[in-house]
């Protein structure tokens, strides 16, 4: 049915393209087109062989060139909001990205302790280093605090990895990390070799601090567990000194509201080093009864550093013997290392 008729003469394919149906009865006189293929039968209905000749389209390129929407709007639905309230282009909503979660799990360090405050312990632990450190002498009337020192320079180096707040040696923490456990490490005794080697891990440590990282210092891994470079030992050392000098010394009002700032900074420490020493890396801590007084002593900690902000000395003396309580408990089951 595709051939096309003698020249000159109309075929019955053609059609106004106003009509755009193939519903409509042609006209008996219409001219038939010259092809042996139609047929017409008993009843006057023409054939293509086995098709009915009206589910053709009269003029299927009318039909083909015909832009006119079917039912409304031409323009495709639109995704989402495409204009801001002004008017403005907006990104469509199907196509916006999404905000990333946090970390299932992670610490929310800067609830715990702002960089500020880990920069402040970090100062007072370089110059204690000088101070210590001068000579062989200096190092053996103090190397049992050193040991302290590289503990919790190790602990705070790997928040500082994980915390969100930045300090312009953050990159290179796993290098202060691991100068940190060596100077643990090596202040062990008394003696030269021992002042000699916690020299080293201590110049390590300044050279981080400044911006350095030293020729020597290989290529740790970017993150360790926490028992791994920080002495559970000497950082709750460093947490005990924390909560005495706070009992010992914040024994009125007038002295708490002096020294809020300094309460604010060692409560911040103790809530710190109370997350680090939870970690499931260390012996015992999946303990149902080590996990309570550890979130107990974080609380506390917490709840002292609370305190200055509302400089409540009440409030302050509560949280103080909760952590008392806590520290007590843990360590009568499980000593103090």
């Amino acid at each position: 049915g595709s051939q096309a008729g003698p020249a000159g003469k109309e075929t019955a394919a053609k059609s106004p393209a106003a009509k755009g149906s193939n519903s409509e009865s042609r006209p008996a006189a219409a001219a038939e087109p010259d092809n042996p293929h139609v047929r017409t039968d008993a009843s006057g209905r023409k054939w293509v062989g086995d098709i009915p000749w009206d589910v053709f389209f009269d003029d299927p390129l009318a039909i083909a060139s015909n832009t006119t929407a079917i039912g409304g709007s031409a323009e495709p639905p639109p995704i989402g909001n495409m204009t801001k309230p002004d008017g403005a282009p907006a990104v469509p909503t199907a196509l916006a990205p999404a905000t990333p979660a946090a970390p299932a799990g992670a610490t929310d360090w800067k609830s715990l302790i702002t960089m500020e405050q880990i920069g402040d312990e970090t100062k007072r632990i370089r110059n204690h280093l000088t101070s210590s450190l001068q000579s062989v002498g200096t190092y053996n009337g103090g190397y049992k605090e050193l040991q302290i020192d590289g503990a919790v320079i190790a602990a705070l180096a790997e928040v500082v990895s994980q915390h969100p707040e930045d300090v312009s040696w953050k990159a290179n923490a796993r290098y202060l990390r691991e100068y940190g456990s060596q100077l643990r490490q090596a202040a062990q005794a008394l003696g030269r070799e021992n002042y000699t080697n916690s020299q080293a891990a201590a110049e390590g440590i300044e050279a981080v601090l400044a911006g350095n990282v030293p020729a020597n210092a290989g290529d740790p891994p970017a993150t360790r567990p926490y028992a791994e470079v920080a002495s559970r030992a000497g950082v709750m050392q460093r947490i005990s000194k924390a909560s005495e000098w706070m009992r010992s010394n914040i024994n009125a009002e007038s002295v708490f509201n002096k020294e809020l700032d300094e309460i604010r900074q060692e409560s911040a420490i103790l809530a710190a080093l109370a997350k680090v020493v939870a970690d499931p890396s260390y012996d015992s801590a999946a303990e149902e009864d080590y996990v309570g007084w550890a979130k107990d002593l974080l609380e506390a900690a917490r709840a002292a550093g609370a305190s200055t902000e509302e400089k409540s000395y009440p409030k302050f003396q509560e949280s103080m013997n909760k952590i008392k309580k806590a520290c007590d408990a843990c360590h009568a089951s499980y000593g103090t290392g």
